[in-house]
């Protein structure tokens, strides 16, 4: 696998996150509620706000 990056990193799980939230559905399979979904969906916010004030990101 390529070199990987902290950014590189939060931008993969962020778009994990975005991705259960908009299934509904964890990547086991398991089903979400709209409550547990909303809250991956702004887990993924949280990220990448987060993402855009880290140092030296690319």
């Amino acid at each position: 696998m390529p070199d990987l990056t902290v950014a590189d990193a939060l931008r993969l799980a962020i778009n994990a996150l975005r991705d259960v939230a908009e299934s509904h559905k964890m990547p086991s399979g398991i089903e979400l509620d709209d409550a547990t979904s909303e809250l991956h969906g702004s887990a993924a916010d949280v990220l990448d706000e987060l993402l855009e004030q880290l140092p030296g990101r690319e």
